[in-house]
């Protein structure tokens, strides 16, 4: 026994020491060491891609306003952006990035950025900005390496940077060329037999629909209508439309849809969603329609001047924004009663309802009700906005017809005042401001 115990003191030492230098082998390098290492083999490949990475972003923690591509290429210490919203997708903007630790890797563009700082920058009419992210958790990457995946610090959203085969701006171009072409006031979901109601909002697909739903013929019970309804957020490709994340619709699971002939076709052919083209006047009390100084009629203008004019006096402030919407499209807490909407230089903002008649196709006639929402009764009271509305229909209404463009893309709707040719109002798609 006692030489069996000598055996053992003998053979231990050496097996603690064979130990030691496996855990020196193991731990020979800090976190802090591994960690840069780690994100040299990123930055390393992120450089490699010779023509970028397409990156489907997605704002907003709820991805309310949809999802939008970049394309990004690398250098050491520089990121080339490109955007798909930009005026010119050929131009790219160029400005730093880094790659540091942060509880864990983190992909940062810490200089300003045009485009890529585009939905994290307030403005006067979003003074928190869009709730974009430019700083991005790197949660690992794919086998070949052809895929980053990525979390946004601030929202919490998944993003892929995915590595190009092409061109930035010819894919941009593949990209915008589909949003163009389904680009519509209005459109319609079929799901099978069954037609649903659809919107298409800032790139987030909505749909309702029912099944089901009928009377007992004895008792004459209503059996209740089974309602399915979804907010799909979206990016716009080279193909179609890819989700954020693969939804569940009428029992299958889909995660994109394929542009063809002017409509989207799920892969199955089952989920078609088509564009619609409604009459002006339904346009324009369903939609956002800004209006500029710039715009007015001959009549119109020495009434804008005066409101403004007593705006300035009153509150030391001038418009920012003014349109004919619904009130939620400036504010969420308002309701979705249309009039003259507005938004000051001073952030403040309001609505003054108007009741309106829709007259055929491109007849609209419109009167103050004396009512609003958010601060619009203040200043109609006191800032003279009566003068603004004088223009539109006051004390009695006014009756206009409306022209555009092109009824299937308009980037304006005319108003003239059918007992008036020098009132007219030119109200433009895209937000602009007043002056």
């Amino acid at each position: 026994m006692k030489k069996i115990y000598l055996i053992l003191l003998l053979i231990l030492p050496c097996m603690l020491q064979s130990c030691l230098f496996e855990d020196k082998d193991l731990f020979d390098k800090t976190a802090a060491e591994r960690m840069e290492e780690y994100l040299e083999g990123y930055k390393g490949l992120l450089v490699s891609a010779e023509k970028g990475w397409m990156l489907e972003y997605y704002p907003d923690e709820n991805q309310s306003y949809g999802g939008y591509v970049y394309v990004v290429n690398f250098t050491n210490e520089d990121v080339i952006a490109y955007f798909e919203l930009a005026d010119d997708i050929s131009a790219a903007v160029d400005s730093y990035y880094s790659l540091r630790a942060d509880d864990g890797p983190v992909l940062t563009f810490d200089s300003y950025n045009e485009y890529l700082h585009y939905f994290a920058t307030p403005n006067i009419t979003d003074y928190e900005a869009l709730h974009g992210d430019y700083e991005f958790n790197i949660a690992g990457k794919s086998v070949d390496g052809s895929e980053i995946y990525l979390t946004g610090k601030k929202t919490g959203n998944r993003m892929v940077l995915k590595k190009m085969t092409e061109d930035a701006s010819g894919y941009l171009a593949k990209v915008n060329e589909i949003s163009a072409a389904m680009s519509a006031p209005a459109y319609a979901m079929a799901i099978g037999d069954i037609d649903a109601e659809c919107e298409i909002v800032s790139n987030v697909l909505s749909y309702a629909y029912s099944v089901g739903g009928s009377a007992d013929e004895e008792d004459g019970a209503a059996e209740p209508a089974q309602v399915f309804y979804g907010d799909i957020p979206f990016c716009y490709t080279d193909y179609g439309v890819h989700f954020y994340e693969p939804v569940e619709i009428g029992g299958t699971v889909y995660d994109r849809m394929i542009f063809s002939e002017n409509t989207l076709v799920s892969e199955d052919g089952k989920i078609v969603v088509s564009k619609i083209i409604p009459p002006l006047n339904r346009l324009l009390v369903s939609g956002d329609w800004f209006i500029t100084y710039d715009n007015l009629g001959p009549w119109a203008k020495p009434y804008f001047d005066r409101a403004d004019s007593q705006l300035l006096a009153s509150e030391g402030e001038t418009l920012a924004f003014a349109l004919l919407s619904k009130g939620n499209a400036v504010n969420s807490s308002y309701t979705s009663a249309w009039g003259f909407t507005f938004v000051t230089d001073a952030r403040y903002g309001g609505q003054l309802t108007m009741t309106t008649e829709l007259i055929g196709e491109e007849q609209i006639s419109m009167v103050f009700a004396m009512d609003g929402q958010g601060d619009g009764v203040y200043y109609h009271n006191n800032c003279g906005f009566n003068y603004y509305l004088n223009v539109f229909g006051y004390s009695s209404a006014r009756t206009f017809t409306i022209t555009t463009d092109n009824k299937e893309k308009p980037s304006y709707l005319l108003l003239t005042d059918n007992a008036n040719a020098d009132n007219w109002i030119r109200l433009t798609a895209q937000q602009t401001s007043y002056k």
